[in-house]
């Protein structure tokens, strides 16, 4: 598991590289960054509540697939369409300075 979050992380970060202009890519990154902190930092607090709302981590689990679901969702569809429209546009997909 720890293996697919790695590799995960690193096509994320190599998309930044895609399609952020040059002199933007520190400052997406930051903020792709930052979302993943908060990533890390939130779901646990939500589960927790959530949790002690109801004495059942099935709602927790159940609003995990659901963020799972809408994240896989924008990933077929805007992510998808970003990388086409930069590829019509006659850009290579390659990072920048290579």
């Amino acid at each position: 598991m720890a293996a697919a979050l790695g590799g995960g992380s690193g096509a994320v970060f190599a998309l930044v590289a895609l399609l952020t202009p040059a002199d933007k890519v520190g400052s997406v990154t930051g903020v792709v960054g930052a979302a993943g902190g908060l990533g890390g930092f939130i779901p646990p607090l939500v589960m927790g509540a959530l949790y002690g709302t109801y004495g059942s981590y099935a709602f927790g689990l159940a609003a995990l697939a659901a963020v799972a679901a809408a994240a896989l969702v924008f990933t077929a569809t805007a992510a998808r369409h970003s990388l086409r429209a930069h590829r019509d546009s006659g850009h290579r997909l390659t990072p920048r300075g290579a």
